[in-house]
């Protein structure tokens, strides 16, 4: 299995302020990015936007400009026949591209996105496909104790012992009469906030605690707070019960602490899959006359507390 590390929360910056010092003379002048990842039954908003970004080299690097607050954004449904338009918002001092209609992504949809920036004669472009719906599913076999396991509800009290995650609380997606491989991708996040007092599950160098000098990787989702990881697994049939399923167990080791967590559960179109694990990923994502990806996922999100 590909384990990732994500260290930043939107790796087009990370790339961007280094293409002229990696990539010279391949990018010359402006060069522009886009990233969007389309969530099945969800909307383009404030979690899950569009950004436009611009290069900067290192040396006049200021976040403060590489968002582009003036492009004209559309995107295009080309199995539904509708197009919307995105508007740019500031937002944690981002600009994010939403849609205010709140339009509801379609899964097996095929959606286009055209970019157009002030000054730049090239269309920025980028086609994809919506996986099919899937659901998650919390319980498959209906043996976890009570209060424990996967919930959907991120206030939730349930716990899972950090022994016990990979022999009993598997991350179950139900892919219902389809028995296939599907583009695997999950996120693992540590809702904690950061404290020396926080526990690593397994003991670290010596260190049964964080120390300060990781509190700012840590507040900027690095490290061990945030864990990726991906793969081409298929679903298939369990016993005794109808349908698709594909199950992940073996995940353990992405708990670095004992705390409240956030798991992503995706699976996801070829754009974001070759964007996230392959070389130069940046090159992969889709992108005509830009770089970056245009993606687009279906799955979920689930809640839980890992205790010893």
């Amino acid at each position: 299995m590909k384990k990732h590390l994500s260290l930043l929360l939107l790796l087009p910056l990370l790339f961007l302020a280094s293409c002229e010092q990696t990539s010279k003379p391949r990018f010359e002048g402006d060069v522009y990015t886009i990233a969007g990842l389309l969530i099945s039954g969800g909307s383009i908003d404030l979690d899950n936007p569009v950004y436009v970004t611009r290069s900067s080299t290192i040396e006049a690097f200021n976040p403060f400009e590489i968002f582009v607050g003036d492009a004209e954004v559309l995107i295009r449904d080309l199995d539904g026949n509708l197009e919307f338009p995105l508007e740019p918002a500031l937002h944690e001092f981002k600009f994010k591209y939403v849609d205010p209609a709140g339009n509801a992504i379609q899964p097996g949809h095929r959606y286009r996105i055209e970019v157009s920036v002030p000054g730049q004669d090239s269309l920025i472009w980028a086609e994809t496909t919506v996986p099919q719906a899937v659901e998650l599913e919390l319980d498959l076999w209906g043996d976890n104790p009570p209060n424990t396991g996967y919930s959907f509800d991120p206030e939730t009290a349930n716990t899972m012992p950090f022994s016990q995650i990979d022999s009993s609380y598997p991350i179950v997606v139900n892919t219902g009469d389809t028995a296939a491989s599907f583009n695997f991708f999950g996120e693992i996040y540590c809702l904690e906030e950061f404290s020396t007092d926080l526990e690593f599950t397994n003991v670290v160098f010596g260190f049964e605690n964080p120390d300060e000098s990781l509190r700012d990787i840590y507040n900027a989702g690095g490290a061990f707070r945030r864990i990726t990881f991906l793969n081409r697994l298929s679903s298939a049939p369990q016993p005794g019960i109808e349908g698709n399923y594909l199950v992940l167990g073996d995940y353990a080791y992405a708990f670095v602490l004992y705390g409240r967590y956030r798991v992503k559960v995706y699976v996801v179109d070829d754009n974001y899959y070759r964007y996230t694990y392959m070389e130069e990923n940046y090159l992969h994502g889709g992108v005509h006359n830009a770089l970056g990806y245009f993606g687009s996922a279906s799955g979920g999100t689930l809640y839980t507390e890992v205790v010893r």
